[in-house]
């Protein structure tokens, strides 16, 4: 009986996958603590890349395009100067197929071997193919397949990747001779980076070279001239909202820094770079935030800026004073489904301390200076805007005459 525990328990060990051993895992499901609160944002809509959502009866559809994508892959004129054949492309990933087993937190065992390689070679093409299409043509062209923009979204969910290495390689041998061709990953910043821009295309020198799959990459680009911030587990949750800050002195203003974390508060002046919000904001956020949980535990540096802005936001009206002063670009039109959905999105995070720990402490330590308020009072009352301030020193001045003449008839009776 013992034998047969003991042999049971090895063939269990042995099908331990990457996740557990420590080796290249980079690819999650994600935890059913995040996706119960919204499960759509973590489902693909469209299209299924990779084995998380292979077979997948809603995405079917989309497998004819795979395949139509594969046909004009294949049959490029190049390929015949450079002797090339699919064949070697399937080679090639039959060498990687343990690695690109062990980038996933599954095994996928009931996925064969040549199912395995033909769903990655489908995936690889689809995405190589449909960056190409986005970047040779126009866009009023017929090549481009419609719902572009929801494709897109599917190719930035955690669970809908493949790790770059073997997209890079199929794209290099594929495109090695073109003189026009761009290096992959500068491709994928032009049309699947959120956070940067068109110039992006020229230039990859910050450190996104070493991401490993599209939703790493856009964790990138939101972290792109972060300056970098320790956590200091003190624990200083920020008390106080943004409308209740303002009533404290506190002024908001909106820099025009690259990277959303770099947040500051200064002499009763807290600093925010502009965050654009939009329908797919959440979707995206969403998927960064989970990666980081799955990933990156101890720099989980999207978490934190999404906890703080939730401490920071409790209502529409606080939603309005950050619109007002440009902090936030509302897409969505509505202040209190802005708020609802930040309020939301810390959910599941039950960690208390962020990166903005320190942060939060001045900004409480303003707040309940009692001086501070009395201030803002003041100036909120009676100093909102230059008639109102007008009058209430044109007010002040009348009272002072008034009190000056009453004394002085006091003074002539006597």
């Amino acid at each position: 009986m013992t034998g047969d525990m003991l042999a049971q328990l090895r063939i269990k060990m042995e099908s331990l996958t990457s996740q557990q051993d420590g080796a290249e895992c980079c690819i999650y499901r994600v935890p059913n603590s995040f996706r119960k609160v919204r499960p759509e944002a973590y489902t693909p809509q469209l299209i299924s890349i990779g084995p998380l959502h292979h077979g997948d009866e809603r995405l079917k559809d989309m497998e004819q395009q795979k395949l139509r994508y594969f046909k004009q892959f294949a049959e490029r004129e190049y390929w015949k100067d450079m002797k090339v054949d699919i064949e070697d492309l399937v080679i090639s990933i039959k060498k990687k197929e343990k690695r690109i087993r062990a980038s996933y937190s599954e095994n996928f065992s009931e996925i064969t071997s040549r199912g395995f390689i033909e769903m990655i070679m489908l995936d690889a093409v689809f995405i190589i193919e449909f960056l190409m299409d986005l970047y040779d043509c126009e866009p009023d062209s017929k090549r481009v397949l419609p719902m572009i923009f929801d494709i897109r979204e599917d190719l930035m969910l955690l669970e809908n990747q493949l790790p770059f290495f073997i997209i890079h390689e199929i794209y290099n041998n594929a495109y090695r001779k073109e003189k026009t061709s761009i290096p992959f990953l500068n491709l994928a910043t032009v049309y699947l980076g959120k956070y940067t821009s068109s110039q992006g295309v020229q230039n990859t020198d910050w450190d996104v070279v070493g991401s490993t799959h599209f939703t790493d990459l856009q964790r990138n680009f939101m972290l792109k001239g972060f300056i970098e911030r320790r956590y200091i587990f003190d624990r200083f949750q920020l008390k106080y909202n943004a409308v209740m800050l303002r009533e404290a002195g506190v002024k908001f203003q909106v820099t025009g820094d690259i990277c959303l974390l770099n947040i500051t508060f200064e002499e009763g002046v807290l600093k925010i770079p502009r965050l654009e919000i939009d329908y797919c904001f959440e979707r995206l956020v969403r998927n960064i935030m989970a990666l980081e949980r799955c990933c990156y535990p101890f720099e989980a540096y999207v978490c934190s800026y999404s906890k703080f802005m939730d401490h920071l936001i409790n209502s529409a009206e606080d939603v309005g004073l950050l619109v007002e002063n440009g902090i936030i670009l509302n897409s969505l039109g509505d202040n209190a489904a802005v708020s609802n959905m930040i309020n939301k999105l810390c959910e599941t995070i039950t960690d208390t301390y962020t990166l903005y720990d320190d942060i939060s402490k001045k900004m409480n330590t303003h707040y309940e200076n009692r001086c501070n308020r009395r201030k803002a009072t003041l100036k909120l009352v009676y100093f909102t805007n230059v008639w109102r301030g007008t009058a209430t020193v044109a007010a002040a001045i009348l009272l002072i005459l008034t009190l000056i003449q009453t004394i002085t008839s006091v003074k002539s009776v006597f």
